[in-house]
């Protein structure tokens, strides 16, 4: 199985996480990167609510508020709102998105802290129990609002609750305990809870999501598979019979629209037969493995294809060829498979193998009604270059529409 984005196979996944909410290392990096990908791009909408919230419950406070307590208040618990305000801001500055945790996680324990102090500032009945819902409001709001993760969240949330305490010390403030207990101690516990259970839900359908996405990969590269397969000579791995057609179906309307001519060359072994009933079907596949590498390196161009045809027989296509080019091609080609000099089978005059070649050249609509006429053309030149000799090379007509005949190249080494 291929492996995904974050470099491991979903086979490897957990089946569920575990009750510390940890995956091993590296699928853990993975979650906490895709957590705070998630968690900031959630954040960057849910930020103006959470500081409109805010600014209800400020004014609820400031309506009951004593005058005297005012300023005071209003020097703590002005800061939560400036928190909300720029961690919205910077989570829209992407480069900063990997830092979420971070700056998250300090603007909300200092939002807990500021919340907790200001209930030691603040004594009247009324105002002062708005103040205590203003930390479960803080509470609330980083469990299950912010993004953060348990561990995150825990954190947060209890250091900036004693940070709090120590600063309604300073400030000689007085702390309700039972208020307190009711509001943070309770608040936090349950906030605790609901973040515990959001997370191991939320690495559980990361798990599910990574699965779906190898199942999703599997089945795209299968479908590659059999497309290449099917489109694929399995011995040769050059293209088929089916990817030709399809091919020079395309290519033939291309270049009727343009008005420029294509090439055919038409190949077969020569004395294959004989090479396969004496050496054995294994040395003859070798051999035609040999003989489409060379084959194969004369598609260079886009649009350029090699095809095994058949048995012994391959076929080149070439788009944008005219006469000229299509016959430096098949000398190229045929001094290139005696260059390699593949040894034949004994009991023939020749040493090595060769191959002869059938060039054939039109222009779609002008010079050839379909392309059945220019592969036809094509053949019927190859077994005139059988007939002259074998290893070499013969043109058909094609290239000039008003040539009805076989333009024959006279001798088999395939010289113009």
């Amino acid at each position: 199985m291929g492996q995904n984005k974050q470099g491991w196979s979903a086979d490897e996944l957990p089946s569920q996480p575990s009750w510390r909410l940890v995956f091993e290392e590296k699928f853990e990096a993975s979650y906490q990167v895709d957590h705070c990908q998630r968690a900031v791009a959630a954040f960057r909408h849910s930020s103006f609510f959470i500081f409109m919230i805010y600014v209800m419950l400020s004014s609820g406070i400031y309506i009951f508020i004593p005058a005297d307590d005012v300023s005071r208040w209003f020097a703590l618990y002005g800061w939560v709102g400036l928190i909300i305000f720029g961690a919205g801001l910077l989570s829209h500055i992407h480069r900063l998105d990997s830092k979420f945790s971070l700056y998250a996680g300090l603007g909300s324990c200092a939002a807990v802290a500021l919340s907790v102090a200001v209930t030691g500032v603040v004594v009247d009945s009324a105002a002062g129990q708005l103040t205590q819902v203003a930390i479960i409001y803080a509470i609330v709001i980083i469990y299950t609002v912010v993004g953060l993760t348990f561990f995150q969240a825990t954190a947060a949330g209890w250091i900036g609750g004693a940070l709090g305490l120590v600063l309604v010390w300073s400030i000689n403030g007085t702390v309700n305990w039972d208020l307190l207990h009711r509001t943070y101690t309770g608040g936090s516990l349950l906030g605790m809870f609901i973040a515990y259970f959001a997370e191991r839900r939320d690495r559980e359908l990361f798990i599910q999501k990574a699965l779906l996405h190898d199942a999703r990969s599997r089945a795209e590269t299968y479908a590659n598979k059999v497309d290449l397969l099917s489109r694929q000579d399995a011995l040769t791995e050059l293209a088929n019979r089916r990817h030709f057609d399809d091919a020079m179906s395309q290519e033939w309307r291309r270049a009727a629209r343009s008005g420029q001519s294509m090439a055919v060359l038409m190949m077969d072994v020569d004395h294959f037969k004989h090479y396969n009933d004496t050496l054995g079907h294994v040395q003859g596949d070798g051999c035609l493995r040999a003989i489409a590498d060379i084959i194969g390196k004369q598609a260079r161009r886009p649009g350029d294809l090699a095809v095994r045809y058949g048995g012994e027989e391959f076929l080149l296509l070439f788009p944008a060829t005219d006469r000229e080019m299509a016959c430096r091609h098949a000398e190229k080609l045929i001094q290139a498979i005696r260059h390699a000099e593949i040894p034949q089978a004994p009991g023939l005059a020749r040493e090595h193998v060769s191959i002869s070649i059938g060039v054939a050249v039109t222009i779609p609509g002008i010079g050839m009604v379909n392309s059945e006429e220019l592969v036809c053309a094509a053949d019927d030149a190859l077994y005139e270059a059988k007939n002259a000799g074998r290893d070499g090379w013969r043109f058909a007509a094609g290239i000039d529409p008003a040539s009805s005949h076989h333009d024959a190249i006279p001798n088999q080494k395939g010289t113009v």
